[in-house]
């Protein structure tokens, strides 16, 4: 059977002559004719040159078919393998037209072997279309030929095969130089990028310069008015002299604060003593018996007893009495909180402290306004007893304590 088990296809040695010589010599070079001949074991007359004469013989057994014709079949269907998908959706009409230059070559990277093997192959029983094939291929020789002739009298040494070697070599480096090119360009549009960077930062602190210029000016006016260099001495001088006078205001603050509180106890002391002068005259004029006296003393008890465990809260007032203060109120069996009576804290700070405690005592004489409204703000809306005292000295509160104790207020 001629055709490939009937497919259509022709078979190798179905081709003409001349098709059979041009797709093997297209497609086997000299170091691949030599391993097909050792591969089938061929041997060949030594007349001509090896190359030829092995070409030659190649050619003549694939005319017939025969066992090595079938194997060279094999070899150039895996060598044309590749082209396979894209050539075979053609016709070969189509192919032949491409080979011949009557129509525009969409097909990439297909060698001119593969185009007569599909062509010729698919196309059946037309020596027409074979006979156009090789035709076209025949002009394509001539070409070649002239091009190769023209090329080897300008190369030195007449080589045209090293301009292949030469051709890759500079496809090489011109795909490097592409790629150098890329990076350069990149790094050309960082560049360009970082120096408008600079441009603006430039300007910038070219205006940041002229401001300061005019603020140096400005400044330079101010120090001629002041003194001139001598103002630098003199600044230099207050600030010494400054941090004296905060060093002499801090230690006469606190001789104040003791010397205050030996006059609030010397105070106190005078005061306690004029009372116990007074009730010792009462006692010796008194026309009742000691029985009455006595009631008296153990009432005085009693309020303590009564104001025993009550939060009391004292606001402002001699901060240095504050431990006097606490000793007062301790006396009567009280828990004891101080507020000094600055309102940095605002008004929750003082809610806070009415909340925490049972009766409150705000000194209007030593203290703020605003902190006395703070406090009773607080205590009417907590319903919480609050005695403002005329004095913050000692004897005040113990009479508050008294008041409340007798009153039961707390």
């Amino acid at each position: 059977m001629s055709m490939e088990e009937g497919n259509g296809k022709r078979r190798l040695w179905e081709f003409q002559p001349f098709t059979i010589c041009r797709i093997l010599g297209l497609s086997f070079d000299e170091r691949m004719l030599k391993r097909i001949f050792k591969e089938l074991k061929l041997n060949h007359d030594n007349q001509f040159s090896a190359d030829f004469e092995m070409h030659q013989s190649l050619a003549q057994i694939c005319r017939t078919q025969s066992q090595p014709a079938k194997r060279v079949e094999k070899m150039l269907e895996k060598q044309f393998a590749p082209y396979k998908k894209e050539l075979e959706r053609l016709d070969a009409q189509k192919i032949s037209a491409i080979i011949e230059g009557n129509t525009e070559n969409t097909l990439t990277n297909v060698p001119i072997p593969a185009l007569i093997w599909f062509a010729v192959r698919n196309g059946g029983q037309d020596k027409e279309l074979e006979t156009r094939i090789f035709a076209a291929i025949h002009m394509k020789e001539h070409l070649a030929l002239r091009f190769y002739d023209e090329l080897a009298l300008k190369l030195p040494g007449r080589k045209v095969e090293d301009i292949t070697k030469q051709l890759e070599i500079a496809f090489e480096s011109n795909e490097k130089l592409q790629r150098r090119c890329e990076r350069l360009e990149q790094k050309k549009e960082e560049l360009i990028s970082t120096r408008d960077a600079i441009k603006t930062d430039k300007i910038r602190l070219i205006q940041d310069l002229e401001e300061q210029k005019r603020l140096t000016g400005r400044f330079q006016e101010q120090l001629k008015e002041i003194g001139g260099e001598a103002a630098y001495v003199q600044i230099e001088g207050l600030k010494n002299e400054l941090e004296f006078l905060r060093s002499e205001r801090k230690q006469l603050n606190k001789e104040n604060a003791e010397l205050l509180k030996i006059s609030a106890l010397s105070f106190e002391s005078k005061i306690n003593s004029k009372n116990d002068v007074g009730n010792k005259v009462v006692a010796s004029s008194c026309n009742c018996n000691s029985n009455d006296c006595g009631d008296q003393n153990e009432m005085v008890t009693a309020m303590g007893a009564q104001l025993k465990g009550v939060k009391v809260a004292y606001v402002g007032g001699v901060e240095p009495l504050e431990p006097s203060y606490k000793e007062m109120a301790e006396s009567f069996g009280c828990l004891f909180c101080y507020h000094c009576g600055h309102c940095e804290g605002g008004k929750r700070m003082m809610e806070l402290l009415v909340e925490k405690n049972d009766v409150i005592f705000c000194p209007v004489d030593i203290n703020s306004h605003y902190a006395c409204r703070l406090v009773k703000e607080a205590c009417k809306l907590r319903d919480k007893p609050c005695h403002f005292l005329r004095s913050s000295g000692l004897s005040a509160l113990k009479r508050g304590l008294l008041k409340i104790g007798s009153d039961g207020s707390a």
